[in-house]
Parts: C-alpha cells; sequence; structure tokens
C-alpha cells in the first residue's frame, strides 16, 4: 500500500513541479510589461516622460565604448628569432667566399673574365653587379676586413631592432650606411648586401592582438540606466542617445522587429533552465524520500503565494516580499536542506518575476540563509521568535551593506533602509511562527517544534507508559537514546527518531503483563500455546497504531509504531512451536510473522536495529552471559546482518555505510551502560 502511495506522490509532484512552471513563466511575462509606443523617433517630441523601471545596461553605448578601445589596441608581435642567425649566416657566408674571390681577382687582374667571377659569387638573395664587385675585390685585405665587420654589426644592429616592414627598414639602412665612415663607394656594395639578405624577423601575432582587444573591452564598464532614472522628459526632444536608452529600457521595439518579445525569451530560458535543474534533481534523489506528497505539496502552496507577493513587488519593494518567513515554515515542516535549495532558486525567480535587479537577489540569498540556519537551531516556539530576531536584524544589516555597495554615504534614510528591512522581516517570522499549528493540520505534516513537545512527560501516553508500564517506558528511554545518536551521526532526523522511540511501544499499554520487561513472576505465556503468545505480540503493533491515531499522533510517528518490527519473525514462538512433538502439522515461519510494513524511513530502520539490540542486550544481561557480549560490536553487526537477510532494511535508504555508523553508534553508548561484562549464547535454544 505505501509503495503506491510513494509512485503516485512522485508523480504529484512532477505534476505540481509542472503547475508552478506554468504559473511562473506567465508572472514572468505580465509583470513590468514591455510597454511600446511606436510614435518614438529621433527628433520627435516626447509626449510623456520615461522614467527607466529597473536598471537597465545601454548596450549600444557599452558596445559603443568597447569598440573604441579595441581600436585604440595596436598590433602585438612576436620575433622570429630563428631569423637573425640564418641571415647573418648567409651574409658571412657571401662576404667569406667575396673574400676568396677578391685574392684570386687580385691575382691575375682579368676585367674581362668578370662575368665568371659573378658566376663563381653567386647567391640566390644576394646579387652583386659587375661594378660592385670589382670595387669589392679592388679593396685590400684590411679594407675588406673593415667593410665586413662594419656591415655585419649593421645587420646585427637592424635585426636586432627588429624588422617588420623590409621597405621601411632598409630606407634606414640606406641612411646608416650614408652616414657611416665607410667609402661612398661601399655604400651601394654593403646596401645591396643587406637589401638582399634581409628579411622580416618581427611579425603580428593576430592571437595576443585579439587578446589584448579582448581584454581592453572587457575593462570597459557597461553604460546602465539606473532604476527610476529619467530618460526623456515630456515635451523633451527624443535625442539619438535618449532613443537607444529607450529602445534599451523596452519602452520601444527595436529595429526590424515586429515585437520585442527578447527579454521574454529571456526570462522563459531562464526559467525553464532553473526548473530542469528542480526536475534532475527530484528525479535522481526522489528515490531517498526527500519529500512526500504532503511535503511537495506544501512547497508548491508557499512557492505560489511566493509568486504571487513577486509579482506585486513593483509597487512595494524586495524587503516586503515574504520569502523570509516562507523560508522559516521549510525550515520547520520540511528540511534545511530543501529550505537552503528553495532560498537560492526563490531568490533567481524573484529578480526574473519582478524585474528586479542583482540586489534583491543579494540580499534573498545572504538574509535568506541566515534565516534558514537561524531556525534550524530552533527547538522551541519561543526561541523561534528570538531566532527570528537576529535573522531580521541581519536582514537589516544586509540592506544596508547593499545600499553601501551601490555607493551610498551613511545617513538617515540608510537607518531608515534598515529599520524597514528588520521590522517588515520580523512581522513576517511572527506570522510565520505563529502559523505553524494550521501548516501542520492543513497538511498533515510535523515539525521538530511539535516532536520535542511530544517528549514532554506530561504527554497523557508518555504518562501512561511510566505508570503502567515501567519496563517498556525505560525500555523505550534506553532506545530513544540509541536511535537518536545514530540518527545524528547518519544525518538522519534525530529528533523524529528520539520520539518515534518514545512511542514505539506504545501499543503495549493494552496488556503491558504479556511483555518481558513488565513481567514481575511467572511469564502468561506459560499459559498459552505459541501461536497465541504470537498473536498477542504481534498486536501490539496494531493497538500502537489505534492508539496513536486516537491521540491525534502524527502520521510520521504512526509509521514508526507500524514499521518498526517489520515482517521480522517472532522467532522464541516460532522455534517453541517447531520444536514441539505435540504439533503434527507443518509449523509455518508466515504465522509468526508480524503483519506490518518493512521501515520506509531511515529513522524507523534505526528504531527497528536499536529496539532488537536493545532487548537482546538486556536479555543477555539479566541472563548473566557476559562471554560473548564482551564482543558487543560483533554482536550489534550479527543483530544488523540478520535484518539485511531477512529483507527489513531493504526499503530503509539506509546505505552500507550508514549501517556501518549505526553499529558503532550503538556499540558505544551499549559499552558505556553494561561496560563490556555481556555474554550471548550461542544456540537459538540459550538465545531465546
Amino acid at each position: 500500500m505505501k509503495e503506491k502511495k510513494k509512485i503516485k506522490s512522485g508523480y504529484f509532484d512532477i505534476f505540481l513541479l509542472t503547475i508552478a512552471y506554468i504559473v511562473t513563466v506567465a508572472a514572468a511575462f505580465f509583470a513590468n510589461g514591455i510597454h511600446k509606443d511606436g510614435s518614438i523617433e529621433i527628433g520627435s517630441v516626447s509626449s510623456k516622460k520615461y522614467v527607466a523601471a529597473a536598471t537597465t545596461e545601454n548596450v549600444r553605448e557599452t558596445e559603443k565604448l568597447r569598440e573604441a578601445a579595441m581600436e585604440a589596441v595596436g598590433p602585438v608581435y612576436i620575433t622570429d628569432n630563428d631569423v637573425m642567425p640564418r641571415i647573418l649566416d648567409e651574409i658571412t657566408v657571401y662576404l667569406d667566399s667575396a673574400d676568396k674571390l677578391r685574392s684570386a681577382y687580385a691575382m691575375d687582374r682579368n676585367v674581362e673574365e668578370m662575368p665568371e667571377y659573378t658566376e663563381l659569387l653567386s647567391n640566390e638573395n644576394i646579387t652583386l653587379t659587375q661594378a660592385e664587385l670589382k670595387t669589392l675585390f679592388a679593396l685590400s685585405g684590411n679594407a675588406f676586413s673593415d667593410f665586413r665587420t662594419s656591415l655585419t654589426e649593421l645587420a646585427t644592429e637592424v635585426l636586432g631592432s627588429g624588422v617588420s616592414d623590409v621597405d621601411e627598414t632598409l630606407k634606414g639602412v640606406k641612411e646608416e650606411l650614408y652616414l657611416s665612415s665607410m667609402d661612398n663607394s661601399l655604400v651601394g656594395v654593403g646596401y645591396d648586401i643587406i637589401a638582399g639578405a634581409i628579411e622580416c624577423n618581427v611579425f603580428v601575432d593576430e592571437e595576443a592582438t585579439n587578446e589584448a582587444k579582448q581584454k581592453a573591452a572587457q575593462a570597459v564598464q557597461p553604460v546602465l540606466i539606473q532604476k527610476n532614472q529619467k530618460i526623456v522628459d515630456e515635451n523633451e526632444v527624443i535625442t539619438e542617445e535618449a532613443y537607444y536608452a529607450l529602445e534599451a529600457c523596452g519602452f520601444i521595439k527595436p529595429e526590424g522587429e515586429g515585437t520585442n518579445i527578447l527579454p521574454l525569451g529571456g526570462k522563459a530560458l531562464l526559467i525553464t533552465f532553473i526548473f530542469i535543474g528542480i526536475l534532475l534533481y527530484f528525479l535522481n534523489f526522489n528515490t531517498r524520500k526527500i519529500l512526500s506528497g504532503n511535503e511537495g505539496l506544501l512547497l508548491f502552496t508557499l512557492y505560489i503565494l511566493l509568486i504571487i507577493s513577486a509579482f506585486a513587488a513593483n509597487s512595494t519593494g524586495y524587503v516586503f516580499i515574504p520569502l523570509l518567513g516562507i523560508l522559516i515554515v521549510i525550515t520547520l515542516l520540511i528540511s534545511t536542506g530543501i529550505a537552503m535549495i528553495f532560498t537560492q532558486v526563490a531568490a533567481a525567480i524573484i529578480v526574473i518575476v519582478s524585474g528586479g535587479e542583482v540586489e534583491s537577489f543579494l540580499y534573498f540569498i545572504a538574509a535568506g540563509n541566515i534565516m534558514v540556519l537561524m531556525t534550524c537551531a530552533t527547538k522551541v516556539r519561543g526561541k523561534a521568535l528570538f531566532n527570528g530576531f537576529v535573522a531580521s536584524v541581519a536582514a537589516g544589516l544586509t540592506v544596508v551593506g547593499i545600499d553601501a555597495l551601490n555607493g551610498r554615504m551613511p545617513d538617515m534614510s540608510m537607518v531608515i533602509d534598515f529599520l524597514i528591512a528588520l521590522g517588515i522581516t520580523y512581522i513576517y517570522v511572527v506570522i510565520a511562527v505563529g502559523s505553524m499549528p494550521v501548516w501542520e493540520a492543513v497538511f498533515g505534516i510535523v515539525s521538530d517544534l511539535r516532536l520535542s513537545e511530544l517528549v514532554n512527560p506530561n504527554q497523557r501516553l508518555i504518562k501512561r507508559l511510566m505508570l503502567e508500564a515501567p519496563g517498556t517506558y525505560h525500555h523505550s528511554l534506553i532506545v530513544a537514546n540509541l536511535a537518536e545518536t545514530a540518527a545524528y551521526d547518519i544525518g538522519a532526523n534525530p529528533t523524529l527518531a528520539r520520539v518515534g522511540a518514545y512511542y514505539h511501544d506504545i501499543g503495549k499499554l493494552e496488556n503491558p503483563q504479556y511483555f518481558t520487561e513488565n513481567i514481575d513472576g511467572k511469564s502468561p505465556h506459560d499459559l498459552l500455546d505459541p501461536f497465541t503468545s504470537a498473536r498477542v505480540i504481534k498486536q501490539h503493533v496494531l493497538d500502537g497504531v489505534a492508539l496513536g491515531k486516537k491521540h491525534k499522533l502524527p502520521s510520521v510517528i504512526l509509521d514508526i509504531i507500524y514499521e518498526h518490527h517489520g515482517t521480522g519473525v517472532i522467532k522464541y514462538f516460532y522455534y517453541q512451536a517447531k520444536n514441539s512433538k505435540k504439533y503434527t502439522r507443518e509449523i509455518k515461519e508466515e504465522d509468526f510473522r508480524y503483519p506490518c510494513d518493512r521501515p520506509k524511513s531511515k529513522e524507523a530502520a534505526i528504531i527497528m536495529i536499536a529496539d532488537t539490540t536493545e532487548a537482546a542486550v538486556k536479555s543477555l544481561k539479566s541472563n548473566g552471559n557476559d562471554e560473548k557480549l564482551e564482543k558487543m560490536e560483533e554482536f550489534v553487526r550479527s543483530i544488523i546482518e540478520e535484518k539485511i537477510k531477512d529483507g527489513q532494511l531493504t526499503d530503509s535508504g539506509l546505505t552500507i555505510k550508514d549501517l556501518e555508523t549505526i553499529c558503532s553508534s550503538i556499540v558505544g553508548i551499549l559499552k558505556g551502560m553494561y561496560h563490556t561484562r555481556i555474554a550471548y549464547p550461542d544456540d537459538d535454544k540459550e538465545e531465546k
């Protein structure tokens, strides 16, 4: 029956999520609608005063500034370090060859054979005329050496300075040669040698240049049209600047568009992505029972309330949106984790729906997280109001911080903002805390505050346990300590575990004398057959649920009462019947199983383990079995393994790591209670 409910709850949550998505998109479309005025043109006279409804970027002006910044960035060059050695080597080799030919030419002085020398000195880049060769060959050894040195130094200097434009560089080379001490007859020779060999060794780095331009563009701050800033006054001529500001604020259609749907499309896209994220979250984690059906319905109701308030935010202000009060209800009735997630999602949705600014997002993130954490620390209703006041002060200070962030100087208006935020927030705190019983009654969800009230000794059922079944009461106290510690250690709800443990055996109030912890003397089971005894034992679960409903216990406590034995076997009477020779018919294990459900929550499973462990340890202690119980950890682990093998923990959501932690928690407490002088029998007969 509960499995079907869980499946329906999952589909129901998706249905609610879909409705919430539709409502959110509709609210975003109709809130702060984009007003059109087709009569607005550059040079025309404005028919009314236009004021920006929200802080908006003037994209066109921003882009102009960014383009100017990019144009101001010059090219970024990169040097090819391989070019210079290669060119110098080419010049050196050429001059070496020229020096050798110069010596040969000096010996024969055969002017007619000059072409032959020209051919011998051939170079694909450097070419000298015959007249230049004669001038070069006519040099003495020392003169040639000086020429060579000067030319090499000049080439080194030119290349070292970087060559990005060969023509421009050669102009400078020619000037340097004329200004040097070199003989005028050699200037042309030197120029032709360098001109033939020289090439660019500095190049424009397109990637680095583009990167520099992008950095310059990014450094430009967006041109903002501030909220409530006047764009153009009535009867004022609309300038080009004012026209594009009106376009940026959505008062006119961008050129060439029939309808300006871009802002609406952007809102829809953002809302869609947010809700896809929420859907994926629940699809991934809903199997761990993140939300019950009632919790999902409560969350949906609170969300719709939030959307309605955000829709009207333009006429009030973001501090009047009751998100902080809603977070108190979510934290107390659902969970801190869901409240934290709701804070982030709601802060973004509010900005989109109400057309707000980043300030409202910052406010709800900062103040909302503080409100959730302060509420999480609340254990009694009186403290909820105090913690809420602390969070309200934090909300006021958050508004002051936002004012300072916007460059406002401290003044009386800042104090007024602080007091307004504090006052409005605390009003929502009082409303939220005061309305908790209403939320609990309407949606059937119990808060930790309500759970804490249930363990008051003056509660009627607790008082009855103390007076009518003191053994069961003492047993419940110990199970509560074990369960609470284990739940805390694995991240489950320790308050629910403790309260559930207090009430898990209230069904024994109907027949307390039939349960070991309340028996003083001869057991009434000695007069009953195993089948009847098993029925009496099993009945305490059903009686517990009936008593719980009669006293209006929360459904989560009723679930724990119903599930704390699961479908386990009452082994004592099962083995008693099986080993008896007076029963000729087949003894079925099913006849001795509890007619209940296996634990569907971590807390119910923890109570099952703690209940079984405490009863077994107490039994062994009373029987003086110290030897086996000295190995406490092995004993507790064997009980958990038995539950696993019997399938009792399958639906609980507990992991292997959780079970290891539960084992360690229980062992630690039991060792403190019973020290280490505990034993447990090996065979089933002694165990019973």
